[in-house]
């Protein structure tokens, strides 16, 4: 299954997404000016069209890539089905990466995200193998030896992409404080609203809890205190913070925090919470 029919399967409805076919060309087959003119066209980091540049935010913001691994790539849209060629194409030799223009529609986001996030995963196999064999490799017969297995896990990559913007990936609390900690946190990007009014999660010392909550980004805000005797209270928050949340009654000042992740494509983000050790 590719990138674009897991998005189609998860969402229960079409994408735009035309299947493979006996007829689609593999980009070293189709006529070689068009790509040229393409790979010409296709644009730099920091100059990327609209739809291209929101959809590696939504891919950095996610945690699936980081915006170092974008400075060096050339993307652009180009008229790849037109030409009877595939959806997307990345050149070994330039870090070029070419978008069919379908995928410019406003409609082709999240199915948009997948497919660059596949032909991202391509930009770093090459890498790696280029470290492996030098710089002759995208050349040689170990490239296009190569070729069958690289498809096959950036499929599966794209799959697991396509997955986690439909689903969101779930926040893990790590207290490793001495004391139970009451914490508060609030995706800048859910997956779901919620109609529940904000609310405390209690979590013992030395314990892990999965928050509700499923985001989109890895950018939330934070109010957490430990139970603790009022001289030896740790906290996250406070007054001088400038976004404030009434819960309970009480007005709490949240702190702007940025979640890391282990995974490029599945797997949640992480909060730990880590006390001194005077505690």
């Amino acid at each position: 299954m590719t990138a674009a029919f897991a998005l189609a399967f998860f969402l229960g409805a079409s994408v735009g997404f035309q299947p493979a076919s006996a007829d689609v060309l593999p980009a070293d087959e189709m006529p070689q000016h068009i790509l040229e003119a393409c790979d010409a066209r296709a644009m730099p980091f920091g100059a990327y069209d609209q739809e291209i540049a929101a959809s590696v935010e939504a891919l950095t913001d996610m945690g699936v890539f980081t915006t170092a691994e974008f400075s060096d790539v050339k993307i652009g849209f180009c008229d790849l089905r037109t030409a009877d060629g595939p959806a997307a194409t990345t050149s070994c030799t330039r870090d070029i990466i070419l978008l069919d223009s379908g995928y410019a529609k406003g409609d082709q986001s999240l199915v948009r995200n997948a497919t660059l996030a596949h032909e991202m995963k391509h930009v770093l196999q090459h890498h790696a193998q280029i470290e492996t064999y030098g710089e002759s490799y995208c050349s040689s017969a170990q490239y296009r030896a190569d070729k069958k297995w690289m498809e096959a896990e950036a499929d599966a990559f794209g799959d697991g992409v396509a997955k986690l913007f439909f689903e969101g990936r779930f926040v893990e609390i790590r207290n490793e404080c001495a004391n139970a900690a009451s914490v508060y946190l609030e995706a800048d990007n859910p997956i779901a609203a919620s109609d529940d009014p904000p609310a405390f999660m209690d979590i013992p010392a030395h314990s892990a809890m999965r928050a509700q909550e499923r985001a989109a980004s890895k950018f939330f805000k934070l109010y957490a205190e430990t139970k603790s005797a009022p001289a030896e209270k740790q906290r996250w928050g406070g007054p001088a913070m400038a976004y404030k949340r009434f819960i309970g009654g009480i007005s709490y000042g949240l702190q702007q925090v940025t979640l890391s992740n282990s995974e490029r494509s599945t797997g949640p983000f992480y909060l730990t919470l880590a006390c001194s050790v005077l505690e």
